[in-house]
């Protein structure tokens, strides 16, 4: 059955600031996120930071047409309590899950970086990754391999950084440069 396009509006959107970082499982994002926030804590930035898988997480997978709105109710919630920066880490499936995922930050300011990584970089790292007892550990590995290339193809990133023998550490600072550079500090 074909289900139609994602569309998600914001409402009540506020001028918040984000960084969506994205890119295929095995990319780097969860080690970025946490790298960036540690770069933000030291400058004394207040922020929120979250990774959007947790809200598909179980058995089956929900969708993004169930985990989106999900994400943007737990934004509004941030924002309702005074949060002006947010970081997540996504994995969009297509354009239009990004476009969904960027419309649900509600962000007046926003950065979109691509975590850039080859195809067998990622099979490798989600084979050290990933424990051998779980069932599904084959078919995420082949879908990654897929995936990783195809999200350089959608539209509306801002940055591609690759990640290939580079550090967290490295690949965050140098988001943070381009946050500073863009005005995307929730200030």
């Amino acid at each position: 059955m074909e289900r139609p396009a994602l569309h998600l509006s914001c409402v009540g959107c506020t001028g918040v600031d984000a960084v969506v970082l994205i890119g295929a499982p095995g990319s780097g994002k969860s080690s970025v996120l946490g790298s960036l926030s540690t770069l933000l804590q030291i400058d004394g930035i207040p922020f929120g930071a979250m990774e959007s898988e947790q809200l598909s997480w179980g058995s089956p997978l929900l969708s993004a047409r169930d985990w989106i709105p999900q994400f943007a109710a737990v934004l509004t919630m941030q924002r309702d309590a005074g949060r002006q920066l947010f970081l997540t880490a996504a994995t969009p499936e297509t354009a239009d899950e990004l476009r969904a995922i960027v419309a649900a930050t509600g962000a007046g300011k926003l950065l979109v970086v691509f975590l850039a990584v080859s195809a067998e970089a990622v099979a490798a790292r989600l084979e050290v990754r990933e424990p051998d007892h779980w069932p599904e550990k084959q078919r995420l590995i082949a879908h990654a391999r897929a995936l990783a290339p195809s999200i350089a193809t959608f539209g509306g990133i801002d940055l591609t950084i690759g990640t290939e023998e580079r550090c967290a550490e490295d690949v965050a600072a140098e988001v943070y440069a381009a946050m500073r550079s863009r005005g995307v500090l929730g200030r």
